[in-house]
């Protein structure tokens, strides 16, 4: 499908939605979101891989519905509008903004460990969640080795070609022995969020977490992608650790995986440039993963 927000909100309008005002939240590669009147966040897929990722997105949303410590989107509305390829999502705007770098590099101890506290039981509840709730042939299965096998595959077609032997070998290498050590991971699968870092983060103006957005990466998996993707920032990165440890004393057990699929999240960062044609991306993630 080949859109652009004004198309969008065209098309919305048309269906007899009532938009006064409008802004973009974001466009990217496999969706577009605006912000309506101030009060709704509409979102529509690009592409039929994007939509079946709405599916379960929709599907994982209504399940942890009121479970959860914090907020998260409520899917209110799911609906095919005329015009528009795949179906469209609504849901009421959380209050909050996620922090600017210099933001979380401030925070402060009080802060710190609140935030610790409340990540903390956030993953607790999440990863609990019954698995019986779940349609199961609707909700992806995550952090496998046909997972693996295709970042190995990607790596291969889209960043080989990018760049002189000498960093390929090194980088074929260290994913090498990456891959070697995840496919001896053993582990209960759970629901996990699948993007759990800071941009994801809504906080009010008091540093206090209101909410917890984007579960477009949400299925069954290690909850140690989880832990992963906590402690990828510099500040406070690991340091949350013993902080979440009160509320979250499965983290210890999860550790050692969750440091290692951090490893790949450079990676993942510069294949994502690779595939967008992003020659800054692709240049940060290499520097990152092969630092």
């Amino acid at each position: 499908m080949s859109t652009s927000p004004e198309v969008f909100v065209e098309k919305l309008l048309a269906a007899d939605f009532e938009i006064e005002t409008w802004s973009v939240l974001g466009v990217g590669q496999n969706s577009i979101a605006i912000l309506a009147n101030d009060e709704w966040v509409f979102r529509v897929p690009l592409h039929s891989g994007a939509a079946d990722s709405f599916a379960a997105e929709v599907v994982v949303l209504r399940a942890v519905q009121g479970r959860l410590p914090v907020l998260t989107p409520d899917p209110e509305i799911v609906v095919q509008i005329p015009g528009v390829e795949w179906p469209v999502m609504a849901y009421r705007t959380i209050a909050g903004q996620p922090l600017e770098r210099e933001q979380i590099d401030s925070l402060d101890t009080v802060a710190v460990n609140r935030l610790g506290r409340d990540l903390g039981r956030f993953m607790n509840t999440l990863h609990g969640t019954p698995v019986s709730q779940f349609n199961r042939s609707v909700v992806p299965d995550y952090d496998n080795q046909q997972q693996w096998d295709r970042l190995i595959a990607d790596a291969r077609n889209y960043l080989k070609p990018r760049v002189v032997s000498s960093i390929w070998n090194r980088l074929n290498r260290k994913l090498g022995k990456s891959i070697a050590k995840i496919n001896r991971f053993e582990f209960k699968s759970v629901l996990r969020h699948g993007d759990l870092g800071f941009g994801n983060f809504l906080f009010d103006r008091q540093s206090h977490l209101t909410g917890v957005i984007d579960f477009g990466s949400a299925g069954f998996g290690d909850p140690a992608v989880d832990v992963a993707g906590l402690i990828a920032t510099t500040v406070p990165g690991e340091l949350l650790i013993e902080k979440v440890r009160p509320t979250y004393p499965d983290i210890d057990d999860l550790l050692d995986r969750a440091l290692i699929y951090r490893e790949t999240f450079a990676l993942q960062h510069a294949l994502l440039g690779a595939k967008g044609d992003d020659e800054i991306a692709i240049k940060e993630g290499l520097d990152r993963y092969l630092a």
